[in-house]
């Protein structure tokens, strides 16, 4: 009985921190956040959204304002001050988009990837965009290679990216990193599996 209690007050802690979430309410995301990683929120436009009570419209035009993507929250597995190499990372965004249904962003999806092969090193598909199911909705997925020069090192990066769209913008989720020093594939699939999506 007491190897049984001493077990439970051990693993209790542990599964108590893999529990946390990271949380949006006001564009219907949530997911397990990494345990132990170093997260780096985008305090103002979360504060945004959670402090002002915007109409669906509000909101919308708030997460699509401007061309760039607005960084919602990124981890990093290491900390970058203490980590000399590609940091294994989870980043999720929003950016804005025209595309009102799955078929034109699928093709404004490879549009825009055959721009970005002209400026990465050894662009290569591991997966083409294609539409596939996560937590009950329909968006898309896809998988790169590629080459990014660091401190004079060649790093071979592999980059896995599901994108949601919502009305005048989209939420995209990557999974970076050099696939020749680690795999974390197993554990991105983890943290994309617990993703949740509501309207």
């Amino acid at each position: 009985m007491r190897k049984l209690l001493l077990f439970y007050f051990f693993i209790n802690p542990i599964l108590q921190q893999a529990q946390e979430r990271f949380e949006v309410k006001q564009i219907g995301f949530s997911m397990d956040a990494p345990v132990n990683w170093l997260e780096v929120e985008n305090k103002e436009v979360l504060q945004n959204l959670e402090n002002f009570d915007f109409t669906e419209e509000e909101r919308n035009k708030l997460l699509s304002s401007n061309n760039s993507a607005n960084e919602i929250v990124t981890y990093y597995k290491y900390h970058p001050s203490k980590f000399n190499g590609i940091i294994p990372t989870v980043k999720i965004r929003t950016r804005n988009v025209n595309s009102k249904t799955l078929t034109e962003f699928i093709k404004l999806i490879e549009n825009s990837n055959v721009q970005v092969s002209k400026t990465l090193k050894n662009f290569e598909y591991q997966k083409k965009p294609e539409i596939i199911i996560l937590s009950g909705k329909q968006i898309i997925s896809f998988t790169i290679k590629f080459t990014l020069s660091h401190n004079g090192k060649e790093c071979p990066i592999v980059s896995y990216s599901y994108y949601v769209l919502k009305n005048g913008y989209y939420i995209s989720i990557n999974f970076i990193e050099d696939y020749t020093t680690e795999n974390n594939f197993e554990f991105f699939q983890s943290i994309l599996n617990s993703i949740q999506l509501k309207d």
